[in-house]
């Protein structure tokens, strides 16, 4: 025993070792230390915060980490540390290990529950005499499908962040000019109080430095112009070519020298590259004869300028020679809000060379004293100046640094003029008063009058100043409105001595308008209430002074249809045509006329007679009387073509004894010779359309026949709907009520559960349609000829003939609902037994049986004799259903159900559906 415990221990270390080393030899690709993922897991925090910008150039990012492009190196404490790019670049595989990290630790949480899985097989199988060799396959088949699993994963796991990182662009908001021009006029009755205030005002300048990107960096695959000056660690090509050839690149040494093989040291440091050409012909000439010469420049060499003051990000920078003081600011990311754009000072060797105003740039394009830099040179921002800012009805509005503008004049020309949206009769000033106060002052400037320069001139500004220009009253004026039944509405200019008959003129009203009246809103000072103005335009249009209206300023006029102001006349067509029902009445329209609009009539109407009925208004009283017309003579268009009055009602007879289709047919389907649709004559009886299908077959169970006719059909459905919803009012009064009358919280659970099973009978039966069944008894074909049953037959009847179904169908509170084959001679009692009788929550008096040919027997219409009642005791044929409802008065608050539980249940007949309501 000993033995065999100390193998089975053996064998399940060797199979966990083996799963383990198995799973790290599938995962080495992927393996990452448990040290390094959480390094890397830390870096990956910090890695979206680094990334370079999505817009930025690949290229450049590209060079900056090979150290090629040095124009951007800034040797600052800062720059130490790791670049935002470098750092992006070393925390980027961070995000594969994690994801590697993770993987690993859930294939090493798999593989721990294979190999205890794995162990108890393989105990299971050795002494089956499996092999080792068997096992290890299988472990093999299942880590493939793992690392499977895993790839998918990982896969949907990029997917996922992909798609999470295209972000929706936001709509562009309009601008000042496009609100401005693209709003529709507004009218006098709907001006609103202006708004009070202004948007946020921004520095004006300070956004030519875009953050993350070198906007102005200097270029350097532009022609060098002849007055460049060549220096140490510039790259020359000097071609040669004649009695010599060669191509020789050289580079300026410390010294400022070149050495060009067989010629020597030359010396270039301070030569334009003008010169340059000049002055190497001239040495090569003193060793070779007969040659030509070129000189390119291959490789700019790298100055170190310092930028301070009020910049993004100050230091010391190494930038190309031919980088001016904008691409220097910008490598420096620009001046702060804090820094000076119109005062940047360039010192050189101790003394300021010359002072930038970027506005020059930014606002004229001028870029004169952007020089170009030396080694050494300084650039200072300091501290920003004066400041006034402009806001409202200006091109530009914003905060702008003052140099030498000191009038209103000059700031509206900074801001780039005013709108013509400006209302200039109220310019407000808001003035700070120095360590003092804030006060606001009002202008009124007429730049129309002759002395309007000096009138925006003699305006100072201060430090701090905002100057707002509001804006004119946005209400439309002058003009007139036309609206409604119009051909051209909208706004028309007003015009001195303007009449409604000059709007209304030539073909700008649309047909069918109302000439009787018209209407003109009218504002009436001076509170410009509105009132309203009722003319006639046809009087209007025939120049009635009294009509024709002068207009005033703001008038609405609006002309109204004939639909809108009269009462659209019709007549009414019905019976046997294509399209019955109601026409718009025409003038001069006949019976001919009616009948061509609705289709014609059809082949089963009675064209020897038809009807019109007409009615006669006399004073305050109205009658009716109708007049014979003939159809055939009046579609002849002889004189019985009526002409037609208003509200006339034309009724076409159908010819006697036609039949419709629906009304021809009827259907026997089941066991019947040849069972089919039928067409049936008027009068004929159910017995010969029997006889006309062969009669029944062997197999027809007579019993079980069933008869529907249509308009029994829609008359029980009417009572089944009606039934249904005072059914669904009863459960619904009940629901409300059932936790005022029950006893417990069992009692509300249990009659929650009973009304709900019972709305969903009423929901069941709801969808379902009335058979439309009459009960009907056939013995044979010759007893039922000439019976009671042997209807007349109409349109839509239908009998069902089945065969014998062989059993009977017990539901209801029984221990076993089931269908028990048919036996002779049996009882109600002994089919009650075979499915184990009726529960304890069953309601024995009212069991009842649903015969399979529709009738119903119960206990109440059985006879009785003392305490025995012969219910019991009758036989039951084929198809036949006994119905075992529940008992529902237990308790108090279920008295009421056993009605509705009747209700539903011949509901349930009627729609040919056998259900226990309430199970």
């Amino acid at each position: 025993m000993k033995r065999i415990l100390f193998l089975v221990v053996t064998l399940t270390l060797l199979s966990i070792a083996s799963a383990f080393s198995a799973s790290l030899s599938g995962d080495s690709s992927s393996y990452t230390p448990l040290s390094a993922a959480k390094e890397d897991s830390s870096s990956e925090i910090s890695s979206d915060y680094f990334s370079a910008p999505e817009d930025a150039d690949a290229d450049d990012y590209a060079a900056r980490d090979r150290g090629d492009n040095k124009s951007g190196y800034r040797r600052t404490p800062a720059a130490r540390d790791a670049e935002p790019d470098e750092e992006a670049a070393e925390a980027g595989p961070s995000n594969l290990n994690q994801e590697q990290s993770e993987d690993l630790r859930e294939a090493a949480g798999r593989d721990d529950q294979l190999s205890d899985a794995a162990t108890v097989k393989e105990e299971k199988q050795s002494g089956d005499g499996v092999s080792r060799k068997e096992r290890q396959v299988t472990r093999d088949d299942k880590d493939k499908k793992d690392k499977k699993d895993k790839k998918g994963k990982k896969e949907k796991k990029r997917t996922v962040k992909a798609t999470g990182k295209k972000a929706v662009q936001p709509p562009a908001e309009p601008s000042a000019l496009e609100k401005a021009m693209g709003e529709n006029p507004l009218t006098v009755d709907k001006t609103r109080p202006q708004p009070y205030g202004w948007d946020e005002l921004t520095q004006f300048g300070y956004n030519f430095f875009k953050r993350g990107k070198d906007t102005f960096a200097a270029q350097t695959d532009v022609p060098v112009g002849s007055d460049y000056l060549v220096g140490p660690g510039d790259r020359l090509i000097v071609t040669l070519w004649g009695s010599i050839n060669g191509t020789y690149k050289l580079e300026v040494n410390r010294n400022g020298d070149i050495v060009l093989p067989k010629v020597g040291a030359i010396k270039v440091a301070g030569v334009s590259f003008g010169e340059l050409p000049a002055l190497l012909r001239g040495s090569v000439a003193r060793i070779y004869k007969d040659f030509q010469l070129n000189v390119n420049l291959d490789k700019l060499r790298l100055i170190k300028v310092y930028v301070v003051g009020e910049v993004a990000s100050p230091g010391d920078y190494n930038v190309s020679s031919l980088s001016t003081v904008i691409s220097a600011l910008s490598a420096a990311k620009g001046p702060t809000k804090n820094g000076s754009l119109r005062n940047i000072q360039i010192n050189r060797n101790g003394k300021v060379v010359e002072t930038v105003d970027l506005y020059d740039f930014f606002l004229k394009g001028d870029k004169g004293k952007d020089i170009r830099l030396q080694p050494g040179d300084t650039i200072l921002v300091p501290v920003i100046g004066r400041v006034a800012g402009i806001v409202g009805n200006v091109r530009r509005p914003g905060i702008y640094e003052l140099k030498g503008e000191s009038s209103l004049k000059e700031l509206f020309a900074l801001g780039g003029g005013i709108n013509p949206t400006g209302y200039l009769q109220r310019v407000q000033l808001y003035r700070v008063e120095a360590h003092d106060k804030k006060v606001v002052k009002d202008f009124n400037l007429d730049l129309s009058a002759p002395a309007a320069e000096q009138q925006t001139s003699g305006v100072k500004m201060q430090d701090m100043d905002l100057v707002n220009v509001l804006p004119i009253d946005s209400v439309l004026r002058g003009y007139v409105r036309l609206e409604g039944h119009v051909l051209r509405p909208g706004d028309y200019a007003l015009k001195p001595g303007m009449k409604v008959s000059s709007l209304l003129q030539g073909d700008n009203l649309l047909p069918q308008y109302h000439a009787g009246a018209a209407q003109i809103i009218r504002l009436y000072p001076p509170d410009m209430h509105p009132e309203i103005v009722y003319f006639d335009v046809a009087g209007a249009l025939k120049g009635d002074p009294a009509q024709d209206v002068e207009l005033k300023e703001f008038d609405r006029v609006k002309v109204f249809s004939r639909e809108q102001m009269e009462e659209v006349p019709v007549v009414k067509v019905g019976g046997e045509v294509q399209s019955p029902g109601v026409v718009r009445y025409l003038e001069n329209m006949t019976v001919r006329d009616l009948l061509m609009q609705v289709g014609n009539v059809k082949l089963s109407a009675y064209l020897g007679s038809a009807e019109i009925t007409r009615i006669k208004r006399d004073g305050g009283s109205v009658t009716s009387y109708s007049i014979p017309v003939n159809l055939e003579q009046a579609l002849k268009g002889g004189a019985e073509n009526i002409k037609l009055e208003p509200f006339d009602e034309l009724t076409v007879r159908r010819i006697p004894n036609w039949a419709e289709a629906t009304e021809r047919y009827v259907t026997l389907k089941g066991e019947f010779m040849f069972p089919g649709t039928y067409p049936i004559y008027k009068g004929e009886r159910l017995s010969s359309v029997i006889a006309r299908a062969g009669g029944f077959t062997d197999l027809a169970y007579l019993k079980g026949a069933r008869f529907t006719r249509e308009n029994v059909r829609k008359l029980q459905q009417q009572r089944m709907d009606e039934a249904l919803d005072k059914a669904q009012d009863q459960i619904i009064k009940l629901q409300s009520n059932v936790s005022q009358t029950a006893a417990s919280a069992e009692e509300v659970a249990s009659s929650k559960a009973t009304l709900d099973n019972l709305m969903r009978s009423v929901e069941m039966l709801k969808a379902k349609k009335a058979e439309g069944r009459v009960l009907m008894e056939i013995t044979s074909l010759s007893d039922f000829k000439g019976s009671l049953y042997d209807l007349e037959l109409q349109g839509g009847d239908q009998l069902t003939v089945p065969s014998d179904p062989g059993g009977i169908n017990v539901i209801g509170d029984v221990y076993n609902q089931s269908t028990v084959v048919t036996q002779r001679d049996r009882d109600v009692e002994w089919y009650l037994q075979q499915v184990g009788g009726p529960t304890g929550d069953a309601d024995r008096d009212s069991i009842y049986v649903v015969k399979v040919d529709g009738s119903v027997i119960s206990q109440a219409n059985s006879s009785r004799f003392m305490f025995y009642n012969s219910f019991w005791g009758k036989t039951l044929d084929s198809g036949d259903t006994v119905i075992v409802p529940r008992q529902y008065e237990k308790t108090a608050w279920l008295r009421n159900i056993k009605d509705i539980v009747q209700i539903i249940g011949n509901i349930a007949m009627t729609a040919g559906v056998v259900i226990a309501a309430g199970k």
